[in-house]
């Protein structure tokens, strides 16, 4: 809707090809990253945050995992933000933004309690070294 009112109502804002560009490739970059941390787990990915270990589940800190701690989810929030940009919306790249944001700071949590629990010490010590990924989203706090 948004796109459909602001070009007709302000056809040069969805003229903006640089604009346009650095979208396309906040788009490319997050898809890349978000498949190459796919692939690094293997086995290890799943959609659904696990309550229950495998046997074959390892933590992984190799590839993209040695840079962020959630590529997946880096790769998630740049790629909604990047359609926004690529679009000239500027409403909905702040309402993607916020959204975006604000579930993965949740969904970090979440899976951050599961990851301590299957790994204990060595995920901490993971955790020390190697961020997020996402702005001001630092995962679960830890009292020692």
């Amino acid at each position: 809707i948004e796109f459909t009112v602001e070009k007709f109502m302000f056809p040069e804002v969805k003229q903006m090809t640089l604009v346009s560009v650095i979208g396309l490739v906040m788009v490319i970059i997050g898809e890349g990253l978000r498949k190459a941390a796919m692939l690094t787990a293997g086995s290890n990915f799943n959609h659904i945050v696990q309550n229950e270990k495998s046997e074959s589940h390892v933590l992984v800190k190799n590839g993209v995992y040695a840079w962020f701690r959630h590529p997946s989810y880096v790769g998630w929030f740049y790629w909604s933000i990047g359609t926004q940009v690529m679009l000239c919306n500027p409403l909905c790249m702040i309402g993607y933004t916020l959204a975006s944001w604000r579930f993965f700071r949740e969904r970090i949590e979440e899976e951050e309690i599961t990851l301590i629990k299957f790994f204990g010490e060595e995920y901490l010590e993971y955790k020390k070294c190697v961020p997020t990924g996402l702005p001001f989203i630092h995962g679960l706090k830890v009292e020692l």
